[in-house]
């Protein structure tokens, strides 16, 4: 007899009920296994509630309309995929410097960025690059040359990497997040 049929039965007046009565230990033997099935289907729920782990990714991706398009061929590890899921329920959206580094950093890269603007004779100084007017919308990500993902306990299956290279899923996210009408361009290492 399991605990939750033993607190039914305790629950029962002393006097009104035969505790020993065949029928009524079956019917409370089958409440208990009814009670015992929700306790575990709302645990595996309060699970998916919340994205930190592996639990409903393919749920969470689908109403968040993951993977992106552009990653549709590219293979994500599960932590990879739980860093987009996470990133998109995160973000809320912006223009600065500061808003698509956090954007990268939420993703796993570390990034800094480049703004550009044209050369005016008498504000720019020697060594500073010659660009025209078409460089003020411009900006570049600098990424590292290699960005490697190592394996979270909890947060990998079994059979993937240990390590996983690429900087695909920063090239996507952050083109798709760019202002329409900006350049982006992306550098890796020291060019």
């Amino acid at each position: 007899m399991s605990a939750v049929a033993e607190q039914l039965r305790a629950l029962l007046p002393a006097e009104a009920y035969d505790n020993a009565a065949p029928i009524l230990s079956a019917s409370i033997q089958a409440e208990a296994v009814s009670i015992d099935q929700a306790n575990l289907t709302s645990e595996r729920l309060n699970d998916m509630i919340w994205p930190d782990n592996a639990a409903g990714l393919s749920d969470w991706e689908r109403v968040l309309g993951l993977p992106d398009p552009c990653l549709a061929y590219v293979s994500l590890t599960v932590g990879q995929r739980l860093a987009a899921v996470l990133a998109k329920l995160r973000g809320i959206g912006g223009q600065s410097r500061r808003y698509y580094i956090q954007l990268a950093a939420s993703l796993g890269y570390s990034i800094t960025i480049t703004e550009y603007r044209p050369f005016r004779a008498g504000l720019g100084r020697a060594g500073d690059p010659v660009a025209g007017d078409g460089w003020t919308s411009a900006w570049r990500v600098n990424a590292p040359a290699t960005t490697v993902f190592r394996a979270v306990t909890g947060r990998v299956a079994a059979g993937e990497a240990l390590s996983v290279w690429g900087n695909k899923s920063l090239e996507c996210r952050l083109s798709a997040m760019a202002p329409a009408h900006t350049t982006l361009i992306f550098g890796y290492g020291a060019n």
